[in-house]
């Protein structure tokens, strides 16, 4: 990736390099609709013209690509009107200076990372597009053993879930549940 905003219009300007089996081949777009059509895209080969190229059937799918992206790549994501890195942006220095501070201030984890993917709604045919697409990030990327640690990456799979209370319910207390799947 080359790391700079690339608006949708500059995408067909780009050099193609492979064809995906997933792409239509008439309109040069991938059309992805959820979570479960992931396992046929290489996430850690993407470049700009296959993000900008590709459509989503719903906001929560195009979230769910980008924060998957997000994971492959080594970042978190944050929702906010577009997907963001979640080290965008600066904390607001009045929290800084403040002088009747009772406690130190929490570590700063922003650091103005650019990364971010802007998607919109077309009325017509009720997918989203990607509309602006940027992966310049300022900081280091997370190693692998700790990617699954970072906000959105953290969650608990439905199958654990209900494992996790069938145990409970049989009586289990939560440390041995814990030490369950710890093992």
């Amino acid at each position: 990736m080359s790391g700079e905003t690339v608006p949708v219009e500059d995408a067909e300007a780009m050099d193609s390099s492979a064809a995906d089996a997933d792409i239509d081949a008439e309109a040069g777009v991938r059309i992805v609709e959820g979570i479960g059509s992931f396992g046929a895209i290489e996430f850690s080969s993407l470049t700009a013209k296959d993000v900008l190229t590709t459509e989503f059937t719903s906001l929560q799918a195009a979230y769910d690509y980008y924060n998957e992206f997000g994971r492959i790549k080594g970042f978190s994501v944050r929702r906010s009107k577009i997907f963001m890195c979640s080290r965008e942006g600066e904390r607001d220095g009045k929290h800084m200076q403040r002088k009747d501070r009772k406690k130190d201030p929490r570590p700063i984890t922003r650091c103005g990372c650019e990364a971010r993917i802007k998607v919109h709604a077309d009325d017509a045919s009720g997918r989203w597009f990607v509309e602006q697409f940027c992966d310049n990030h300022n900081h280091p990327m997370l190693d692998a053993r700790f990617r699954g640690l970072s906000r959105s990456h953290r969650a608990v799979k439905e199958g654990d879930l209900h494992q996790i209370n069938s145990m409970r319910k049989s009586g289990l207390r939560v440390p041995t549940i814990f030490r369950a799947f710890a093992n």
